[in-house]
């Protein structure tokens, strides 16, 4: 590279930038790469992943990137469709031989829904990854099992999801008749000589230090490769950034027809003109006056993001590894924006104009689709570990309030149901359905409107009163009958002593679920195979069955007492007593059946 003044500038800059990432962030080390026009800046610092003792080479040195993987897989479908072999709009069905769509809605799956993160999916986290890279599933296997539900018409409402990326794999493997990692090393890697980059799962060359094995050290194995199975080096990654700012020529290599990549850099799909979208694959950013397409990428221990500005001629690609790899990438991906892509943060403040057109239909909470449009088991995990509510709330002068995880921001409406942020470039969109607001758009990331009754911190406290309620039948009725034995009193009426033992079953049928889920999580966690949480053994749904028998008593429990309210017997108390302990079982179901832990489930 010919050291011009504004190249030396750019070195400078990452230079200080790494510097400042690798000593205020606990990160061992990080690579870059910087197109700039026809100037291409590689750099390494810090050492390789556990190798303390090997520099970051950019020509030789590994790290995982994560979701920036997805950029490969687009690029490799953009070639299936450039060459003719896929239509973009057509059903994708119509080409996968490895995957059936049960056909939940009229409208099919195409592959400009997948690029779009739109085909209707529900999240999945199952079958994305396994602790040890013996159990990486063939790709086949892998899309087929557990396919995701259909939770809504495709292209109605973004939602990000792995399964979409390992779909297109899946997708050019079965429309070219080879396999996804052949195909991508034929048709990416060679043509651009990203001679270190594979898709192959725990290579050896991510560890560099004598005398350590990558399944040592390493817990995470992607099993969606399309998805986040990647590793590559800065000199590879600047490659494919020439190539995506260059009409998808490189050193006289063509990967993409200009067509091709001026289509794979347009907008696809966007809830709101508004709003920044999806290219074929990549996300939108406005930033300023520039428009980038990006995407981030992280797994355990890495953080990764690759960028493009297609009208600047410019790009970037930053990776970190690290227990802070995540703020070491972002330091130096800021300074770089900063350089090529500035905002001007001193613009005027944004003033409501009057009370918003149906401010009493917004206020309330909004909770991530990942989790309200869950239809498994794992409603509960991202209801739990992914993602902070929106509580939203409109101000006496008509300012829109949202609080998240701590953070507050205001907007003011600028049209009925879009709102734009009062100092930053953002744009927060509320949809409706049949006259009702439902949900709320905050850019790409969805979320739907919950009652009261569904917030976590609600349901907590009514599962402990309902819980202690159950109780103490579970507990109270064994004791009466020990202490009336003891003391000679008068037995309880048979049909209260049938009775008890019904809603007793009912009641025991929640804490035997929990012993059972330990003892099933222990015993698969002694079993030489994947774990509960990746992968799930096929017979894990009967689980559910014991939850599901709880509920069964705890109906006809229910029957019990209606039949002792009308026909008046036992005591006033007994019947009161009764009653709230099937009332507080009942809750508890129903708690059970709206995070899917029952074996029917209703979505």
């Amino acid at each position: 590279m010919a050291a011009t003044t504004q190249e030396t500038d750019l070195e400078t800059l990452v230079d200080d930038a790494a510097d400042r990432a690798l000593t205020e962030y606990d990160a061992g080390g990080l690579t870059v790469a910087v197109v700039d026009g026809d100037d291409v800046l590689t750099s390494g610092y810090g050492h390789a992943f556990r190798s303390e003792d090997v520099p970051v080479r950019v020509n030789e040195t590994l790290f995982r990137v994560g979701s920036v993987s997805k950029v490969v897989t687009w690029t490799a479908a953009m070639q299936i469709v450039d060459r003719d072999r896929v239509v973009p709009d057509a059903p994708v069905d119509d080409h996968l031989t490895a995957v059936d769509f049960p056909e939940t809605f009229d409208d099919p799956i195409t592959l400009e829904h997948l690029a779009t993160h739109t085909p209707g999916f529900e999240a999945r986290a199952r079958g994305d990854s396994v602790r040890n890279p013996e159990y990486v599933r063939p790709l086949a296997e892998s899309v087929s099992t557990d396919v995701p539900t259909r939770v809504r018409p495709p292209g109605e409402l973004p939602q990000y999801t792995n399964y979409a990326a390992a779909l297109t794999g899946q997708l050019i493997a079965d429309v070219t008749g080879q396999r996804f990692g052949s195909f991508v090393a034929e048709n990416v890697f060679e043509p651009l000589d990203m001679s270190n980059s594979t898709f192959r799962p725990a290579p050896s060359e991510l560890v560099p230090a004598e005398g350590t094995a990558v399944e040592d050290v390493v817990n995470f194995h992607s099993d969606v490769a399309p998805a986040s199975g990647l590793h590559t080096t800065s000199a590879d990654m600047a490659r494919l950034l020439r190539a995506h700012l260059n009409g998808g020529v490189v050193d006289g290599e063509r990967l993409l027809s200009e067509r091709a990549v001026d289509e794979m850099h347009r907008q696809w799909y966007t809830p709101h003109e508004r709003i920044d979208g999806m290219a074929f694959g990549l996300f939108e950013e406005s930033r300023g006056d520039a428009r980038l397409v990006r995407h981030g990428g992280g797994v355990p221990q890495f953080a990764c993001e690759f960028a493009l500005l297609p009208e600047d001629g410019a790009g970037l690609f930053v990776v970190a590894h690290g227990d802070e790899a995540s703020g070491a990438k972002q330091e130096v991906v800021d300074a770089l924006l900063e350089r090529f892509a500035p905002v001007d943060s001193s613009g005027a403040r944004r003033t409501p104009d009057g009370t918003p057109e149906r401010a009493d239909e917004l206020a309330g909470r909004y909770r991530s689709v990942n989790t309200t449009d869950n239809a498994t088991a794992e409603k509960l995990v991202f209801g739990l570990l992914t993602g902070q509510p929106i509580d939203v709330r409109v101000a006496a002068d008509g300012r829109l309030i949202t609080e998240q995880g701590g953070s507050t921001d205001e907007w003011v409406e600028i049209e009925p149901l879009v709102f734009e942020h009062l100092e930053e470039d953002a744009t927060l969109l509320f949809r409706e359905e049949n006259g009702e607001v439902t949900h709320l758009l905050d850019g790409l990331g969805a979320y739907e409107r919950i009652g009261y009754l569904e917030r976590l911190s609600v349901q907590g406290w009514v599962a402990v009163v309902a819980a202690v309620t159950a109780l103490t039948g579970l507990l109270g009725w064994p004791a009466a009958v020990g202490w009336r034995r003891y003391r000679g009193g008068e037995s309880p009426p048979s049909s209260a002593t049938r009775a008890r033992w019904v809603a007793g079953s009912g009641v025991a049928g929640i804490p035997l679920f929990g012993l059972v889920l330990v003892g099933v999580a222990i015993a698969t966690a002694s079993m030489d195979g994947p774990t509960l949480f990746n992968r799930p053994p096929a017979w894990f749904e009967v689980v559910f069955v014991v939850p599901t028998l709880g509920a069964v008593a705890t109906v006809g429990a229910v029957g019990y007492a209606a039949r002792a309210w009308l026909r008046h017997d036992w005591t006033l108390a007994a019947r009161v007593h009764y009653s709230a302990v099937v009332a507080g079982a009942t809750v508890l179901y129903w708690l059970l059946q709206y995070w899917n832990l029952l074996w029917i489930r209703t979505g």
